[in-house]
């Protein structure tokens, strides 16, 4: 077989290898419910990706502060950290479920953070 024909098949094959790898950071979605005080990225269903510090967890409710900024790929931890103007939120664990949640690092619950969630939980308390 001729060189340049080897050549070509050879750099096809790796050209191939390479488009079918996955270009989102490693990481595995979680299994159960997340820890209060970890921020964790998740698949947003619009496309994108958002990052959410966890705030509590009771029950089958997860109220977490969602950053502002969304991802066309998966963030790092580095990017993730970098996240703006958090809205308090609250989300079913089947919610959660369908997100894909991959935990980035642990983390505390500050006392200005659990009084967002105090005042949540004596409101109208909706859960997505």
């Amino acid at each position: 077989m001729n060189i340049w024909v080897r050549t070509i098949l050879i750099v096809t094959a790796a050209l191939l290898l390479s488009a079918c790898q996955r270009s989102e950071p490693a990481g595995k979605p979680i299994s159960g419910l997340p820890r209060a005080g970890a921020l964790y990225s998740f698949n947003d269903g619009e496309g994108g990706y958002r990052v959410a510090k966890v705030l509590a967890v009771e029950d089958e409710t997860t109220f977490v502060n969602l950053f502002s900024q969304r991802w066309t790929k998966r963030p790092a931890l580095a990017e993730a950290r970098k996240g703006t103007a958090p809205i308090p939120v609250a989300y079913s664990a089947t919610t959660l479920g369908s997100m894909q949640l991959v935990h980035l690092e642990d983390g505390q619950v500050t006392a200005e953070e659990l009084q967002l969630y105090e005042v949540w939980k004596r409101g109208s308390q909706e859960v997505f």
